[in-house]
């Protein structure tokens, strides 16, 4: 489970990294990618602390 959890950081850290990166493109595209991206990081915050 704990590499799951790692996983959807790098993910979840990747896709923020690509909707920042994206800066005169398309708006919807870029917060797309960083909502995506947050929502990764967030679900593997809440399972870190779940596990506690």
């Amino acid at each position: 489970m704990k590499k799951r959890s790692s996983s959807f950081t790098v993910i979840g850290l990747l896709f923020v990294v690509i909707g920042i990166s994206l800066v005169d493109d398309n708006k919807f595209l870029r917060y797309g990618f960083l909502l995506l991206g947050m929502a990764f990081l967030f679900y593997s915050i809440f399972t870190m602390f779940k596990k506690r």
